[in-house]
């Protein structure tokens, strides 16, 4: 109440002097200097603050962990396209049965870093900047800092940058250790896990990288009045990092003096209670919930803080969201639900899926035991719901595709059609059913076929069509070319194949199914749509003003069909459009 009660006096001296006092009692907690922390909203607006400082330039490198938050690579990324920079993502492999997280193919994480890191500077490239996690999100497992920051360390990188957001409130930390293993910068969220209220955090920097970093909101003032200012008392003694940080414009402040509050609590509760009980119960409870579901736990105790990790026992991604829907609304249990990627080292093929619920001193092993048995009671009726979801939902996908295909049939014929009304000759293409590259003979006929049907045209059986004359010369006639159709057909007259003879024949191309939909054609005297041109004379292509008709619709031997308008014609969801049952139009 006191920031509304006396607005002026809060903003300018009240609050800040909370601040100071907040600040010395969360840097006793973290075992650092009062001087090198400050506090700021959230790990947003200190990841802002960080990546800024770094000074990115073309051509340096940037290496975080897969596991980094969305937030940090987001941030990453777009500091890095501004100048020119590129960011690099080391894997992280969760291998589960409770081992710690590792590098690529097994190797450890330090390795792996220190492996990347030498590879830049073989190339000439300057590291400017590796982050890590402190405890990851989720999976939220313990990270080896320690030994990535000494990494780091040993290699002259000017930024190593601690991501622990999780981490205070979970774990003891002592930033003094890790200053001295190679850290420059940590952030950390209050209200995760160190019952502050949301939008408090704090941002530490080692001494020698204070001059260049600043907060997200720059160059804010109180008043432009010289007699309205802060109280000198609250600015006395602050560096000018500290003093950047003291005053981000006009907003909520009391969340940040809240942190005090939390520490203080905690102190009544007991620190080591409370980092024991939590501790203690995840432990527990991923042993306990994974005999229960007949699975695995994912890391061991010492990478578990309060997260615990257990494999859900369920087969599908899609049963494993049906699963925690229904925690959520059946049972009022919200519990963070993820997937891992199918392990190579166990000659996995699918994916795996896994919760991490959190312990906390308002949970208890019964809170467990109940997410334990409504677990067990619908596991297997999720994957059972998810598998006929699956199976209806790709029904419904082919079903919407064959009729978007319907659609778009009917509208090229209906472009045809008008096309035709107007006197305009378009070439196009005829799509046949079947596939017959070029065949040097079919019984006593030999035929040219300008290169053959072509790789993308189908085929039920050229050894039928060789069978059937008729059926052979629409196969010769029908040629898909993309708008092309070109034929040359002769009788071999000799036995000889070096030496053959020629002589014309005359065909009469028709197929069976074929009365109504194309004018019955011979090759000597056949005319088309009135044209007057012989069929052997069609070449139709770039330099030909000459079409088919577009009622150009083939069904060879009933087994299969073919349309002008370049449909899929494997005999599924065919339907044959509007004008196909229309007379021919007249043309003058």
């Amino acid at each position: 109440m006191q920031c509304e009660t006396s607005p002026h006096e809060w903003m300018l001296g009240v609050a800040a002097m909370k601040l100071r006092a907040t600040r010395g009692d969360l840097a006793a907690y973290v075992m650092a200097d009062v001087k090198d922390l400050v506090l700021v909203e959230n790990c947003t607006a200190a990841a802002t603050a960080v990546i800024r400082a770094s000074e990115l330039r073309a051509g340096d490198v940037v290496i975080h962990l897969s596991t980094a938050y969305g937030m940090v690579k987001n941030a990453l990324q777009h500091a890095a396209d501004l100048v020119g920079a590129d960011v690099v993502s080391l894997p992280v492999e969760f291998r589960g049965r409770a081992t710690a997280p590792v590098g690529r193919d097994g190797a450890p994480l330090h390795e792996t870093l220190a492996n990347a890191i030498d590879a830049a500077a073989a190339s000439g490239r300057r590291v400017a900047l590796v982050t890590f996690d402190y405890i990851a999100s989720c999976p939220g497992a313990v990270m080896p800092v320690i030994v990535m920051a000494r990494v780091c360390k040993l290699r002259n990188v000017p930024c190593v940058w601690a991501d622990a957001a999780h981490a205070l409130g979970q774990v003891r930390l002592d930033m003094k250790s890790l200053e001295q293993a190679g850290v420059t910068h940590l952030m950390a969220d209050a209200h995760k896990w160190l019952y502050s209220p949301k939008g408090s955090a704090m941002l530490w920097v080692t001494r020698g990288c204070q001059a260049h970093i600043q907060p997200s909101v720059v160059g804010a003032v109180c008043s432009n009045s010289v007699t309205t200012n802060f109280d000198p008392n609250a600015l006395a003694g602050l560096s000018e990092y500290e003093r950047r940080f003291q005053y981000t414009g006009t907003r909520d402040y009391t969340p940040l003096v809240a942190v005090g509050d939390a520490l203080r609590w905690r102190s009544k509760v007991g620190e080591a209670n409370i980092l024991g009980y939590n501790h203690g119960l995840a432990v527990w409870a991923q042993e306990f919930l994974s005999n229960a579901w007949g699975t695995e736990t994912l890391v061991p105790a010492e990478c578990t803080a309060f997260m615990a990790h257990v494999r859900v026992p369920v087969r599908t991604a899609a049963g494993a969201a049906l699963l925690n829907a229904r925690l959520r609304e059946e049972h009022a249990t919200h519990v963070m639900a993820f997937s891992l990627p199918a392990r190579q080292c166990y000659g996995e093929t699918h994916a795996t899926h896994w919760v991490r619920p959190c312990a906390q001193l308002f949970v208890s092993r019964d809170d467990f035991r109940k997410l334990a048995t409504a677990t067990l009671a619908m596991a297997k009726t999720c994957d059972a719901a998810a598998d006929v979801a699956f199976a209806w939902l790709g029904k419904t996908r082919a079903r919407l595709a064959r009729g978007e295909e319907r659609a778009r049939v009917e509208a090229l014929a209906l472009k045809a059609e008008e096309a035709s009304m107007r006197g305009d000759w378009v070439a196009h293409a005829v799509t046949v059913g079947f596939d017959a590259p070029a065949l040097p003979t079919l019984g006593t006929v030999e035929r040219t076929l300008g290169g053959g049907f072509g790789r993308g045209a189908r085929s039920d059986s050229a050894r039928d069509l060789s069978i059937h004359s008729d059926l052979a010369a629409v196969e010769a006639v029908a040629k898909y070319a993309q708008g092309g159709l070109a034929t040359t057909l002769n009788k071999a007259t000799g036995a000889d194949n070096e030496n053959v003879g020629h002589e014309t024949v005359s065909q009469t191309f028709a197929s069976p199914k074929s009365a109504g939909y194309l004018p019955s054609l011979s090759e000597n005297d056949a005319s088309v749509g009135g044209a007057g041109k012989k069929l052997g004379e069609m070449r139709f292509g770039a330099n030909s003003k000459m079409a088919a008709s577009p009622v150009s619709v083939m069904d060879v031997s009933g087994t299969s069909a073919a349309s002008s308008c370049g449909t899929s014609v494997d005999g599924s969801g065919f339907a044959h459009p509007e004008w196909v049952n229309r007379a021919p139009v007249a043309r003058t």
